[in-house]
């Protein structure tokens, strides 16, 4: 979208896209201290575009919305615009909460908010950040799968498929650190938040046993646990932990697979795209299901993924995460009649298309009135 030099912050070089951009490692304490060619780098600029994750809510940690803040503190320093890139937000429920929040946007130009609910929530706070509709940034280019992927997991798929016929059903699960929200993230206080994270974390176990075994038994599916975390890039979000208590349960069944591959972006693209349905906890699970037009259940802990998912006219298929811990059977029942209906990935596909062609629009929008500081019409984004 620019002729102009993009350098992006990034775990890997791998993490980027083919298109003309220059990786840079992070700094310390999230980069809150950049390493030289950071600080190079943003004083050479004149937009940041953030496309991580923001983290405007209270349920988890006051602490990331301190650090949020003192990060684009900085940014303002060095002279920067910012650009909320298809960011979600909420819950904000605490006064504290809702006053850091707006202290952050405060120091935002625009913000794309990327469903209605998060619309609603930070036109609530009344910041100076300019609103403008989106949708996740999932629904963008360059999530394509490849043609010949080459990782493990494809090879054992392939296996198991010889001998099972059924649906090939992708299992999401994580640590739901929200049970326990606090001042310091769950990174900080590991011991303390998974202690009283464990009586319920359990349950949980026990709820996807349960639905794994019914997957297998009665629709002889094919099941792959994914993390939605490359082994050794965050630990403590490394999914890997509770996918492998599943599996075990299940240690004689070669028909459920463990995924511990490191899969490239696009590799990761292309087993979603053989999935014919994910059942994810993480949101970018579904999310990246719906991006390569597969049916996708949520299991939301938060306002934000029945937001999104109603935003993008698929509010039944996000399922509250307490139900489901008490009656794994419903999501059962839900994902049979979501493999029973042929005409989803069609649909699905048309709102996925939908909502690419309305983004790329909105971001162009977006970065013209960060560059302009004046209004820009929607059906003409480039007329500044």
């Amino acid at each position: 979208m620019t002729e102009q030099p993009i350098d992006v912050f990034c775990s890997r070089q791998s993490h980027l896209p083919p298109i003309p951009a220059t990786s840079v490692p992070y700094g310390p304490v999230y980069n809150l201290f950049p390493p030289l060619r950071g600080w190079r780098s943003l004083l050479q600029a004149d937009i940041a575009l953030w496309t991580g994750g923001l983290d405007l809510q209270d349920d988890s940690s006051l602490a990331k919305l301190c650090h949020t803040w003192l990060v684009f503190f900085i940014y303002r320093l060095l002279g920067l615009k910012i650009v909320c890139v298809c960011q979600g937000a909420g819950p904000l429920d605490t006064p504290i909460g809702r006053f850091l929040a707006r202290a952050v946007l405060n120091q935002v130009a625009v913000f794309m908010a990327r469903d209605k609910g998060t619309f609603d929530l930070v036109s609530s706070l009344r910041s100076r950040a300019k609103l403008i509709r989106s949708h996740d940034g999932i629904f963008l280019p360059g999530f394509e799968p490849v043609e010949h992927p080459t990782s493990k997991v494809f090879a054992d798929l392939a296996k198991v498929s010889e001998e099972h016929r059924g649906p090939v059903i992708a299992i999401n699960m994580r640590l739901w650190f929200h049970f326990t929200g606090g001042f310091l993230p769950y990174q900080f206080a590991k011991t303390s938040f998974r202690e009283r994270a464990d009586e319920r974390m359990s349950a949980f176990v026990d709820a996807f046993v349960r639905l794994i075994g019914r997957l297998r038994t009665e629709m002889d599916a094919r099941v792959v646990l994914v993390s939605m975390y490359e082994p050794g890039i965050e630990e403590w979000e490394d999914d890997a932990t509770w996918l492998s208590r599943l599996k075990a349960s299940f240690a004689n069944d070669p028909a459920v697979i463990l995924c511990e591959d490191d899969l490239s972006v696009p590799e990761f693209n292309t087993l979603t795209k053989g999935f014919d349905l994910i059942i994810g906890t993480r949101l970018h699970s579904t999310l990246t299901a719906l991006r390569q037009g597969v049916r996708a259940i949520h299991l939301s802990y938060t306002l934000k993924g029945k937001d999104i998912f109603d935003s993008l006219g698929l509010a039944e298929y996000a399922f509250d995460l307490n139900g489901f811990i008490e009656a794994p059977d419903q999501v059962f029942e839900l994902a049979r009649a979501t493999i029973d209906r042929e005409d989803l990935p069609a649909r699905i596909s048309d709102i996925t298309e939908n909502a690419i062609a309305e983004n790329l629009q909105t971001l162009c929008l977006a970065l013209d009135e960060a560059c302009s500081g004046k209004p820009v019409s929607l059906n003409n984004p480039r007329s500044s």
